[in-house]
């Protein structure tokens, strides 16, 4: 009875794995953490965008 494919290639691979050159291994670095920000109360509105100035239409014209 003939030996499946699967069985061919893994003879095929321990036969001929001396000619194959072998990989290295990557090493995976961890990303490094971010040291978080500490922003003050009126840093968080202004960028929010609260101490912008709105324009208001009032007597046919946008004024402050």
């Amino acid at each position: 009875m003939n030996p499946s494919f699967k069985d061919q290639l893994k003879d095929w691979k321990q036969q001929h794995q001396e000619s194959t050159p072998k990989k290295k291994k990557k090493h995976h670095q961890k990303p490094q953490k971010r040291k978080s920000e500490k922003l003050s109360e009126s840093d968080i509105k202004s960028l929010m965008g609260m101490n912008k100035h709105t324009l208001r239409r009032g007597k046919g014209g946008a004024w402050k």
